[in-house]
């Protein structure tokens, strides 16, 4: 056979491996929960403020968003944790938010980001956030 014909692909493991199964979600909670860390959530697409909360409150708020996703949608929706053996960055991904209407290729902003610290010292929150044109006025407003 002709090598052409048989390519071997190569899949970078490493990029994903923060990209969690729902089954690690359990465990995730529990990490979180024993971690005697005061954590930090924001959702990232509206303007509410970072509310603190207990390593307690942070681990029932990871697990109800866990069974609010998988409600809405079994496959899609995911958590993403930098390290699973310490979890200090945690981006909550939503099936409805993650580019048209089902899962998409296209890099998703996050729904929301739970952390140890305050998410707007770890990254620029607005730049999560969509961009929300201005609309044009007279007859610019036909041209885009």
């Amino acid at each position: 056979m002709d090598n052409k014909n048989n390519k071997v692909w190569k899949i970078d493991t490493l990029s994903f491996s923060g990209l969690l199964k729902w089954e690690q979600i359990d465990l995730l909670v529990e990490k979180v929960k024993n971690s005697n860390e005061k954590w930090y959530y924001n959702y990232t697409q509206i303007d509410n403020p970072t509310t603190e909360m207990t390593a307690e409150e942070a681990g029932n708020f990871l697990n109800e968003r866990s069974s609010e996703i998988k409600e809405l949608d079994k496959i899609c929706g995911w958590f993403y944790v930098y390290t699973m053996d310490n979890p200090e960055i945690i981006k909550i991904y939503h099936p409805r938010m993650s580019g048209g209407s089902s899962c998409s290729i296209i890099t998703p902003p996050p729904w929301i980001i739970v952390s140890i610290e305050k998410p707007e010292e770890i990254a620029n929150i607005e730049s999560y956030k969509p961009v929300i044109k201005k609309s044009k006025k007279g007859i610019f407003r036909y041209f885009s």
